[in-house]
């Protein structure tokens, strides 16, 4: 009769084990599958830094045309402008090279490169000036090929809008602001793509 209980006694344990186990196992995979179609979802959601910047293959080329700046109260400095597009690194990366002549004399020459943060799923901006001068910048869309693009100043900000004009020209205006609140024009370039 002790045998039984005991048999019965063991059965009974190895039974809830066994339950457990199961149970365990059970919830764990819930848990993992809750936790894949989690991720899965948010990966799904996210743009390839190649499919970010193929947005922006409308600018690639060579460019020609008119810019004018304000470099000072009442000043404009009126530029013949030429802007250089390629992609590079395995077209992650957006490269621009700027030239802006006055008669026959470079006196402006930029380079710009943007690239896209999978991680942060935003643009990225960065330029430099034949000057030295370089600046981090935001950049974003705006539109079907239609951009922004711009940066803080010591003593305000700045902003430029980029796209394209019912002609296929490259289309571009920059604005100043001390504040944030008022705009000021500070720059139009309209170009032209050369045709090879």
């Amino acid at each position: 009769m002790e045998n039984n209980q005991q048999y019965f006694f063991n059965s009974q344990i190895h039974l809830y084990l066994v339950y457990k186990i199961n149970y365990f196992i059970d919830m764990k995979a819930t848990i993992l599958t809750s936790i894949m179609l989690m991720i899965s979802s948010l990966v799904i959601g996210q743009v390839s830094s190649q499919e970010a910047i193929k947005k922006l293959d409308f600018l690639l080329g060579e460019w020609e045309g008119q810019a004018k700046a304000v470099t000072g109260p009442g000043q404009v400095q009126e530029l013949h402008q030429f802007e250089s597009v390629e992609l590079r690194m395995g077209e992650k990366m957006l490269f621009m090279e700027g030239k802006g002549y006055q008669e026959n004399e470079m006196v402006f020459n930029a380079v710009g490169l943007v690239t896209f943060d999978e991680g942060k799923q935003e643009y990225e901006m960065q330029s430099w000036l034949a000057t030295g001068e370089k600046t981090k910048a935001y950049f974003k869309e705006k539109g079907d090929k239609f951009f922004e693009w711009g940066f803080e100043l010591p003593n305000g900000k700045i902003r430029y809008f980029i796209k394209l004009d019912e002609k296929g020209r490259w289309s571009e205006s920059g604005e100043f602001s001390p504040n944030g609140e008022v705009w000021y024009p500070s720059f139009e370039m309209l170009l032209s793509k050369i045709e090879k």
